[in-house]
């Protein structure tokens, strides 16, 4: 297994993460990897989304109200891919502003308009205005979700995997109906957590392809010269958050990730979409925590350690590290899904 790069994401990179004294419990009558998944969904719903929170971090809250390009800005500042919106008005929690949302808005302005009334528009643009844009490329609509804080992480789990979302916020509400938002809840943090506290995860030793975790079929990969403008609209119309880039033998190269389309925003390139995608790379800044790789004999139990020790969000799984052919990818969305199912 293969894993280099950092991450700037404050989210991910807490320095003390809790490691909570395991409770040992035999489960019903199953097979071995039944039983493990069992004895983790038992931990899980033994602690809360706050046993999660650091003692120390920070929370970037964006009114709706704020310019976009300022939202946008902020967020690269800080290493974040998204981050929780508060409606000053009615003072309420009113969902997250996430890389989706600058994945639209690349989309519109490039087939709906000029670059120079995309440059106008987006001088005034406020977030509360991303939802006409959406309506406007007939984009899904997303739903508000959030748990409470003192629910426990199974039910959040629960909720990211049925909802397939990567982040959910921990937002309270007091006696008189005052909500307040606390942290956000990511799904590498409770696979992190099974990583540093279940040990029943020894006797997960399959890999994830037996396992069925992860896409092996029908995988949406680009070459070095695909067009950029293509890869952002496969990840509008499949709704991945990572493509591979391979060579013409099917080595993986790279990989293109959401977080990437940030960076063309950032800069207004809402027309300089037709150039190769291994241009677009280059843009990318030190923080860029690199590509993760594992071969199809690692198991889910080695995974599981990689997770506890590095930031990971997929993995690309490759036939042998000396070949890097791609296989598959698995998501940490598809981990999680399998262990709280």
């Amino acid at each position: 297994m293969e894993t280099s790069g950092k991450s700037g994401d404050p989210w991910q990179n807490d320095e003390a993460f809790p490691f909570i004294d395991n409770e040992s419990g035999m489960g019903p009558n199953a097979p071995s990897i039944e039983s493990a998944k069992y004895e983790i969904c038992q931990q899980l719903k033994k602690h809360s989304c706050y046993d999660l929170l650091s003692v120390s971090s920070k929370l970037c809250v964006f009114d709706t109200s704020l310019l976009v390009k300022k939202a946008l800005a902020a967020l690269i500042q800080h290493g974040l891919q998204s981050a929780p919106l508060w409606d000053s008005t009615n003072e309420r929690f009113a969902g997250m502003l996430s890389v989706t949302d600058f994945i639209h808005l690349i989309y519109y302005y490039y087939h709906h308009s000029s670059y120079e009334e995309a440059l106008e528009e987006i001088e005034i643009l406020k977030i509360r205005s991303l939802g006409e844009i959406e309506r406007k490329i007939q984009a899904p609509h997303r739903k508000i979700d959030y748990i409470h804080p003192m629910k426990s992480l199974y039910e959040a789990a629960r909720i990211m995997s049925e909802n397939t979302l990567h982040r959910l916020p921990l937002v309270e509400r007091d006696t008189d109906n005052n909500e307040m938002i606390i942290s956000v809840l990511s799904q590498y943090k409770i696979l992190k957590f099974i990583g540093a506290n279940c040990n029943d995860k020894l006797k997960l030793q399959r890999t994830l392809q037996e396992l069925n975790i992860g896409n092996y079929k029908d995988i949406v990969t680009a070459r070095v010269d695909t067009p950029l403008i293509q890869v952002i609209e496969n990840f509008k119309t499949h709704r991945i958050s990572a493509i591979p880039i391979l060579d013409e033998n099917d080595r993986v190269l790279d990989v293109y990730e959401k977080y990437d389309v940030m960076l063309l925003a950032k800069e207004g390139a809402y027309y300089d979409l037709e150039v190769p995608v291994a241009v677009a790379l280059q843009r990318r800044t030190e923080s860029f925590e690199g590509i993760h790789t594992c071969a199809v004999t690692d198991t889910l139990y080695s995974i599981l350690e990689t997770i506890k020790r590095v930031v990971v969000h997929r993995f690309i799984v490759v036939d042998s590290p000396e070949s890097n052919k791609l296989v598959g990818v698995a998501a940490c969305s598809d981990i999680l899904s399998y262990l709280v199912s």
